[in-house]
């Protein structure tokens, strides 16, 4: 039985959507300009290997989905860890925030089924 309830395709839709509450949600909460520019970045950089991922909703699939899988613990340690650093520590609110987008994030990479289809439907 498979535990893993996210499928490659949902996982790929919930990137983007981490993508975009990266974009829209730090101008939202008025978070500091360091925060929103560490956040800018993340979301381009989570969005190329996103959309390059073999994934259903991918733009082209040049990246195996598992390894994505590798990838994307790497992505979870960072904000968690960037927790941390000054301009989330001056900020109680952005340290809330990137505390519950690296839970959500670590979740969505505990229940990914790695080795699901990746093959768009028809």
């Amino acid at each position: 039985m498979n535990t893993k309830l996210i499928t490659p395709r949902m996982h790929g839709l919930i990137d983007y959507a981490l993508v975009g509450s990266l974009l829209t949600f730090p101008t939202v909460l008025n978070f500091s300009p360091d925060v929103k520019k560490i956040y800018t970045a993340e979301a381009l950089a989570l969005l190329v290997y996103v959309s390059l991922t073999d994934q259903p909703a991918a733009v082209k699939p040049l990246i195996p989905f598992p390894r994505h899988g590798k990838i994307d613990p790497f992505n979870v340690g960072q904000f968690a860890l960037q927790t941390f650093t000054k301009p989330f520590r001056k900020d109680p609110r952005a340290r809330l925030f990137n505390i519950g987008f690296t839970a959500l994030a670590g979740l969505t990479v505990l229940l990914t089924d790695w080795h699901g289809s990746t093959q768009r439907a028809r």
